[in-house]
């Protein structure tokens, strides 16, 4: 039979059991931060069975599953660093047990004894949390203070759990916060360099990254180059660009995600990830030396990893924006540049076959003009034509393809679709017309400026981006192209030519008068055309 006194004894430590899951409980509502959780909780655990020394250990994601010291309460002043791996060593034993535990431990720490010890596993399912370790010098543990300690486990498993899904959402928030700081930076529109400068300048910030560097590879596709880095000061160490290249080569050979340690040397810790777009490797983002951490963790990989998918498309984005200014910046007016750049449904670049009318202008009886000038004078004659005719294929959003001496050339329907593209071309060789004629009446008196002729044709063509990998240009091939030129090489001055082609898009809305059958250097067949007067 029960006695009054076991009753009692086990009311007692019902209640304790009780008063603790309660005030666990509290303390998961009220703290403020994980740390004032798990230290509040060791401290509530250590009081309530009178140990001297409490100590609770946690797997740290971060370092591979590694017990980490989060919390401790040292009522008597035992602890000393250097008892950590022995400490380490018991709290893993602890956590790899079914149940709480008493033992001797016959520890020796700050030349006291800690001969006994109450530890206890904290998991949830099969999921290894932890461990709590319970010490004393001189007073061994009793079954209470053990089923005690059994009853708040369940309690500190769930806590523990807890301030996983808050780092895990609070992670989770940094990386959408810094995304969203991207997405601004993407829509600033700046050069790729000064993108790359603030992108890295943000990932540093949030990561704890001393510095960070963007490699990319050169139009060739076969050089690393290195596009920006947040802090350039490192590289002044003799080692530190050495460091940087090889990693950023492995992360590229293996295509894996690359962490490195160093015990000497300015670069201590370096992490890098592949950059990789539509399965094709752009480069590398890296981040080196982890302020507070001898390497980078597993969250900042996976920091690293989330912000690198929305880096490489940014850097694309940027590199096609450029592509795009080096192509037409000086081709095409501000207001076509801005809806180039918008254009999403072609490659502007790629070569396709489209139908084109092209345009050139040269000012007559030009070479032998430029042989009695000064090339002062001449320099500035040709400045003034030039000028006036590109401002005015500009005005009618033309693409300026390429000045040849005092030759013009440029041609509308690409890149842009232009329904009118034959009348546009035909309005414009009218006003250059005029404009030449401001020119020859500006130096009237000092220099003798001949007049223009200019040839135009429309036909299918061959555009694109053509050239070598260090210089291309966007321009126009074939047979109406030619004809064009060998149109404005035959027109008179004061005179535009237009194809047959050209004439039969524009009919209704020009005064032309049709010129005698000709055969042109390089144009197979008769050649009809037509001398364009006015319009209607």
């Amino acid at each position: 039979m029960t006695s009054l006194t076991d009753i009692h004894d086990q009311l007692k430590w019902k209640t304790r059991a009780l008063d603790l899951i309660l005030a666990i409980d509290r303390i998961r509502d009220e703290a403020e931060s994980e740390r004032e959780m798990l230290t509040a909780i060791t401290t509530a655990m250590t009081n309530a069975v009178e140990a001297e020394l409490g100590m609770l250990w946690v797997t740290d994601e971060d370092s591979a599953g590694e017990l980490q010291l989060r919390a401790l309460v040292d009522r008597e002043r035992i602890y000393d660093s250097a008892s950590a791996p022995v400490l380490r060593a018991l709290a893993q034993t602890a956590m790899e047990q079914a149940e709480p535990h008493i033992l001797n431990t016959n520890l020796q720490i700050s030349n006291k004894p800690l001969q006994f010890g109450l530890t206890t596993p904290l998991r949830v399912g099969q999921e290894q949390l932890g461990a709590l370790l319970l010490l004393n010098t001189d007073r061994a543990f009793n079954g209470g203070e053990t089923d005690l300690v059994n009853k708040a486990a369940s309690q500190i498993d769930s806590a523990l759990q807890q301030a996983r899904l808050v780092r895990d959402l609070q992670r989770h928030t940094r990386e959408l916060e810094l995304i969203a700081r991207i997405d601004r930076i993407r829509d600033e529109n700046s050069d790729l360099q000064t993108m790359l400068s603030a992108v890295l300048g943000e990932i540093c910030h949030s990561i704890d990254a001393e510095t960070g560097f963007v490699m990319l590879y050169d139009r060739t596709g076969e050089e690393l180059q290195l596009n920006a880095m947040a802090q350039d000061g490192l590289l002044l160490a003799d080692d530190a660009a050495h460091v940087i290249r090889a990693a950023a080569q492995e992360a590229i050979t293996t295509s894996q995600f690359v962490s490195r340690t160093a015990s000497a040397g300015a670069v201590r810790a370096i992490a890098a990830l592949p950059l990789i777009l539509r399965d094709k490797i752009i480069g590398v983002l890296g981040v080196v030396n982890r302020k507070g951490r001898p390497a980078f963790t597993r969250s900042d990989e996976q920091f690293l990893r989330a912000i690198a998918s929305q880096l490489d498309t940014a850097i694309f984005e940027n590199l096609q924006t450029q592509r795009l200014r080096d192509a037409f910046g000086q081709s095409v007016g501000p207001r076509v540049m801005e809806r180039l750049l918008t254009t999403q449904d072609r490659d502007l670049l790629s070569g396709e076959r489209r139908l084109v009318t092209t345009l050139f202008s040269d000012i007559r009886g030009f070479t032998q003009m430029s042989e009695q000038l000064h090339a002062d004078l001449l320099q500035a004659v040709m400045n003034d034509h030039l000028s006036a005719m590109t401002d005015l294929v500009l005005k009618h959003e033309g693409t300026l393809d390429k000045y040849i001496g005092d030759c013009v050339m440029c041609f509308f329907n690409a890149p842009e679709d232009q329904a009118d593209h034959a009348l546009r071309t035909v309005r414009l060789a009218l006003e250059m017309q005029a404009a030449h004629h401001q020119v020859m009446a500006q130096w009237a008196g000092r220099v003798p400026v001949p007049g223009i002729g200019i040839g135009i044709s429309t036909g299918e063509t061959m555009v694109g981006n053509f050239g070598s990998v260090r210089r291309l240009e966007y321009t126009v091939l074939g047979h109406d192209v030619n004809l064009a030129a060998r149109l404005c090489g035959v027109a008179d001055a004061d005179q535009t030519l237009i194809s047959d082609a050209t004439y039969q898009w524009v009919k209704d809305f020009v005064e032309a008068e049709p010129m005698p059958v000709m055969t042109l250097k390089g144009i197979e067949g008769d050649v009809v055309s037509w001398n364009v007067t006015g319009l209607r």
